[in-house]
């Protein structure tokens, strides 16, 4: 699934969930008529609220009663109703096994945003599991998942499109479901792994299928390897990015014929038959002082697709969720931590990272100061104001300007060593960089990102000027 933006979020969240999650004091009520015990009389919540209890699926929590979830604040000719517990948490006092673990990183955008409100209505719906909107559609206005999921959107209304999408997105997944988060099955939430769930449709043993694929067996296979699950602009729904052998069938090239049904490699068909055709690659790694541990002490396919991927040159996920597989430290951030870097986490790893090899530690593709201003500093003043793609780092690195609308830009420029963050204050020198102070990747109680996790830059100051 795609992961939401904040801004998408946050729109879901005001669209949704305006009736449950105030942004301030509860609104104001009318008086709550009371029982003979002075208590507030509950049962007498239905002669105006009729219709939270007119949908075809009913919160059990409605018919046991308003005061499981609300409580009266009765002043005089007035009444304030509150919910008995904030966010999910109200949730959770009945839904134990929806409740997030510490261990769960893969949760659900919602559920991990605290708002169970954004896709479950509190009271009744017309849609089960008292859903706001159904899922069967491939209309956004109409589907409750694609009113989040705009990438889905798109691919759902390619030209090719998987039949398996009209049965519903619960057809494939299960919203809740979130292990194991390193596998396919947690990570996207899907009802079953792969290729089961794609077997459960369609038989391994067709002739036509067995036609299609070269004789090859797949039974095996992770199918999304070659196809979309949603829709393409390729015929059999092969993804977009396509390796040139696979597309040429040009099968032998690292193939030899299945052996007592299993794949069979040429010998030696893994990085050296790569770096066979990508000699350019191979030039790189010799003269390379730094390489990625990916490169050096694995395999290609390790990151890249051997046939067909949905990113350009075949790299099997999103960039920063294809850095996240192995880089544990940083996913478990990305789900915990207050303040994220914006580019590192919403856009590559490798605006700052030569994914391959590089000159620096780290495979920076410049010194810390020069990396950072690159974008902060004040040559680019004007550079992400307008939309479309922006070259950085001597064009090595394109991004899109959008996402990086309303960044701060610094008033020195790069290649600065003093200014920052008062004019005359060094930036450079003595071992000081722009991470003396701030983290590169993510922090918690600092909004821009400083070492001392603080909301201030006081206890930072105070590390030198004592």
């Amino acid at each position: 699934m795609a992961r939401l933006s904040a801004i998408t979020y946050l729109g879901v969240v005001g669209l949704l969930s305006t009736a449950v999650v105030w942004p301030g004091p509860p609104p104001s009520h009318p008086s709550v008529r009371t029982s003979p015990s002075g208590q507030p009389d509950f049962a007498t919540c239905a002669e105006c609220h009729a219709d939270k209890a007119s949908g075809q699926t009913v919160h059990a929590a409605v018919q046991a009663g308003c005061d499981t979830c609300h409580a009266v604040e009765q002043d005089e000719d007035e009444s304030q109703v509150r919910l008995t517990l904030d966010g999910n948490e109200l949730c959770f006092t009945c839904h134990q096994d929806k409740q997030p673990q510490p261990s769960q990183i893969t949760l659900h955008f919602p559920v991990r945003k605290e708002h169970c409100t954004v896709c479950h209505d509190a009271h009744s719906t017309q849609a089960p599991h008292l859903l706001r909107q159904n899922t069967e559609s491939r209309l956004t206005a109409e589907n409750l998942c694609l009113s989040c999921h705009g990438e889905i959107a798109a691919q759902i209304q390619k030209p090719v499109q998987h039949a398996a999408v009209d049965m519903g997105c619960s057809a494939c997944h299960t919203t809740h479901k979130t292990e194991p988060s390193d596998q396919p099955e947690g990570r996207l939430h899907l009802a079953q792994g792969p290729p089961d769930l794609c077997l459960s449709c369609h038989d391994a043993a067709d002739a036509a299928l067995e036609k299609a694929h070269s004789n090859q067996p797949f039974a095996n296979s992770r199918c999304t390897e070659c196809h979309n699950p949603h829709g393409s602009e390729q015929a059999k729904l092969l993804n977009n990015f396509v390796h040139r052998p696979f597309g040429e069938k040009q099968c032998e090239t690292c193939h030899e014929p299945p052996k007592e049904g299993k794949v069979v490699l040429v010998e030696g068909a893994q990085r050296e038959l790569c770096l066979g055709c990508h000699a350019d690659m191979q030039e790189r790694l010799d003269k390379a002082k730094t390489q990625h541990t990916a490169v050096s002490g694995g395999d290609c396919i390790a990151c890249h697709s051997p046939h067909a991927a949905t990113f350009p040159h075949q790299i099997r996920r999103n960039p920063v969720g294809l850095c996240l597989t192995c880089h544990a430290d940083f996913a478990q951030a990305r789900v915990t931590k207050t303040v994220l870097h914006q580019p590192a986490f919403e856009q590559s790893c490798l605006i700052c990272h030569a994914e391959h090899a590089g000159e620096r530690p780290q495979r920076l593709r410049a010194e810390a100061n020069n990396l950072c201003l690159e974008c902060h500093g004040s040559q680019n003043r004007t550079k992400f104001q307008s939309p479309g793609e922006v070259k950085l780092f001597d064009g090595s690195v394109t991004v899109n300007a959008v996402g990086l609308a309303g960044m701060r830009i610094l008033s020195i420029p790069a290649g600065a060593t003093k200014g920052h963050p008062y004019a005359g204050h060094p930036v450079a020198g003595e071992g000081l960089t722009c991470l003396t102070c701030h983290r590169p990747h993510d922090a918690d109680g600092s909004p821009k990102l400083l070492v001392t996790e603080t909301p201030t830059p006081t206890p930072l100051c105070l590390r030198c000027h004592k």
